[in-house]
């Protein structure tokens, strides 16, 4: 019961903490207004709490239910899956960072910088990435067989 309780809500998280990411990277451009920025805010805010339910369920999963700890601990495919959503969660930090910082500004129109909108793409691609290997992780691909 446990396993699926975890497993649900860490799926749920990924499609809550996908959907934010998308709609981030369609609403971002060079120039947003004050509004789009505490909107953005908001959504890094979401963005970060489906980010902790996803690393917590993830952690329980690993540890706890399911699969033995073994299975993820010796399979680098696992690593390489850890590794991008950890570049992920930076990525989407150092972007928290500036949304927050112009979320109660006084400007009409805020410039984006080109790092912003670089760093929400790389995001974009981890997020690309992480379910191909989740998928491979899965079925066992990266474990020797014995």
């Amino acid at each position: 019961m446990a396993y699926l309780l975890f497993r649900y809500l860490h799926l749920i998280a990924a499609v809550v903490f996908a959907g934010a990411l998308i709609i981030k990277n369609f609403a971002i451009g060079r120039l947003i207004s004050q509004q789009d920025a505490n909107n953005l805010a908001w959504l890094s805010t979401l963005s970060f709490l489906s980010g902790l339910v996803i690393a917590g369920c993830g952690t329980a999963l690993w540890f706890w239910t399911g699969k033995p700890a073994a299975f993820f601990s010796k399979n680098p495919v696992f690593h390489v899956k850890i590794g991008l959503f950890l570049v992920l969660l930076s990525c989407l930090s150092y972007t928290a960072v500036f949304f927050n910082r112009h979320r109660k500004t006084s400007a009409t129109e805020i410039t984006v910088p080109a790092t912003i909108r670089l760093s929400l793409r790389c995001a974009m691609l981890c997020l690309a990435l992480i379910p191909i290997l989740a998928w491979a992780m899965a079925r066992g691909l990266g474990l020797s067989p014995s």
